[in-house]
């Protein structure tokens, strides 16, 4: 299968490498694609896979990034049992800068956008695809999967001409969600990691990084998590060196970003989308991180 997408409503043949499935069986997963990236999440099924030959277990709900080389084989005993959602693409439906060999190239001598997209793709180029076989709790598997709708939507409605761009923009949101399930650093310039934040941390920072785009504040936050505002605030800023609220806020700008860089949305639109109240607020809060507007990063 070719799994891509092709434009409906255009006069000239175009053609976006990029696809999302319906529910697969374990018996549709093919065991490696030569220009694809795969983002496959596990909802039902706990079984014994080969990863490019190297046995791992699996038990859903759980996520696997998997890049053009790596290859899949999972015993035809134990197929009929697993349903999965799969998420294709070639970096270049990302931006149409990168490809499989400048992405996983070290060092700053590259493009702007080249280097900022290796962060949420490193799940895809590390040298041991096994660390990045991933069990999650049902909530990040809902959130996963609302994303999965919501680009599937886009690219086989078609309701508008922005399909690309929003299809994009729900990708983007997936790999900086796996990003920190991974346990990356979340940004370049705060510099969270993941790592080595405490158990008491973990689940908030889950919490934000699924329901970032939803109105949160710090009530609503300590309500989540059963806390007071002042031990809630003074534990998070220990360990992040950020509050609660300004590492929400950092998470939305630097998805703006990327969104800003990858798509052509409308900033108003990228503002409703991370959960700001409008576009004013986004650009105020970039203008502080950034030193320029979001036009201005868009024009580079």
């Amino acid at each position: 299968m070719d799994y891509s997408t092709k434009a409906i409503n255009s006069a000239k043949l175009r053609i976006e490498p990029v696809y999302v499935t319906d529910v697969f069986s374990g018996n549709q997963i093919e065991e490696n694609l030569s220009d694809r990236f795969r983002i496959i999440l596990f909802t039902e099924g706990n079984f014994s896979a080969e990863i490019n030959k190297r046995v791992v277990q699996v038990i859903s709900p759980a996520v696997l990034c998997l890049n053009e080389t790596d290859s899949l084989k999972i015993s035809p005993k134990v197929q009929p049992e697993i349903k999965c959602r799969i998420f294709l693409f070639n970096p270049r439906f990302l931006n149409k800068k990168l490809d499989f060999q400048n992405i996983r190239q070290r060092g700053m001598d590259a493009e702007s956008e080249v280097i900022e997209n290796r962060m949420i793709l490193r799940a895809f180029v590390n040298s041991s695809t096994l660390n990045y076989v991933r069990f999650i709790n049902p909530e990040d598997r809902q959130h996963i999967l609302e994303l999965m709708d919501k680009a599937q939507f886009q690219l086989e409605k078609q309701d508008s001409g922005w399909w690309p761009c929003k299809a994009r923009s729900f990708l983007t949101e997936i790999l900086f969600f796996l990003a920190q399930l991974f346990e990356l650093k979340q940004d370049e310039n705060k510099g969270v990691n993941l790592t080595a934040v405490s158990p008491y941390l973990k689940p908030v920072l889950g919490y934000i990084a699924r329901s970032y785009d939803k109105k949160i504040t710090l009530t609503s936050l300590c309500a989540e998590f059963g806390t007071n505002r002042t031990d809630f605030n003074r534990r998070f800023k220990e360990e992040t060196g950020m509050t609660a609220i300004q590492y929400l806020i950092d998470l939305r700008l630097t998805i703006a970003r990327s969104l800003l860089k990858d798509t052509n949305l409308p900033v108003e639109r990228i503002a409703e989308q991370i959960g700001f109240a409008d576009s004013t607020h986004l650009e105020r809060y970039f203008k502080q991180k950034y030193q320029k507007t979001p036009g201005e990063v868009r024009e580079r």
